[in-house]
């Protein structure tokens, strides 16, 4: 089969900041690191975890699930409610670093931007895309905090700039070419699709 795919060089970039509350309460609060917490609407027992840390998703604990559930899961968890201030700061701070590198910045929700690199200077510098995504990445780092990661998508569209971030959560960096696509999307099942 012959497909004519698309060989110009990606230049959009998907960045979502991995479990986006958990975190940011995680870096607020250095007891909780690489610890199962939950971000809930309510914290009694029939409230509903919203986000999970890594280590809660480990045990099983996800969006939906009640919170007397997430303590059977995770025992030890630690339930939180939301700081929505703190959360829109985090954003905030996000987005300024994104500015640094082009004007073209899309927020898709408080934890995900998209980028087209496509006349930025930095790449017209030289600069490859996936040295920009992890100079993007130590930036958060310096100035979001060190428990702050983010998983980075690098493609030719927005779809399959999504489509990669999606890999080697947390904190990955994937690039998909038309080297690589069919690869990549031989794993894919329907369920996979963002």
């Amino acid at each position: 089969m012959n497909l004519d795919l698309n060989t110009s060089e990606p230049r959009i970039m998907h960045i979502d900041l991995n479990s986006c509350f958990t975190t940011i309460e995680q870096q607020a609060n250095r007891l909780l690191r690489n610890r199962p917490v939950g971000v809930a609407a309510y914290d009694s027992p029939r409230g509903f975890v919203l986000a999970a840390s890594y280590p809660a998703k480990a045990k099983g604990v996800k969006l939906g699930v009640t919170n007397a559930e997430a303590k059977v899961l995770a025992p030890g968890i630690t339930i939180m409610t939301p700081d929505p201030s703190k959360y829109r700061e985090a954003h905030k701070r996000f987005k300024e670093i994104l500015l640094d590198y082009t004007s073209d910045v899309s927020p898709k929700s408080i934890d995900e931007f998209v980028l087209d690199l496509s006349g930025s200077p930095v790449l017209r510098s030289g600069q490859s895309v996936e040295a920009i995504g992890l100079e993007i990445k130590q930036k958060i780092y310096a100035r979001l905090g060190e428990a702050v990661t983010v998983n980075i998508g690098i493609a030719t569209n927005r779809f399959l700039a999504k489509y990669a971030a999606g890999f080697d959560k947390p904190n990955g960096l994937t690039i998909i070419t038309h080297e690589n696509l069919i690869s990549k999307y031989n794993g894919m099942s329907l369920v996979d699709l963002p």
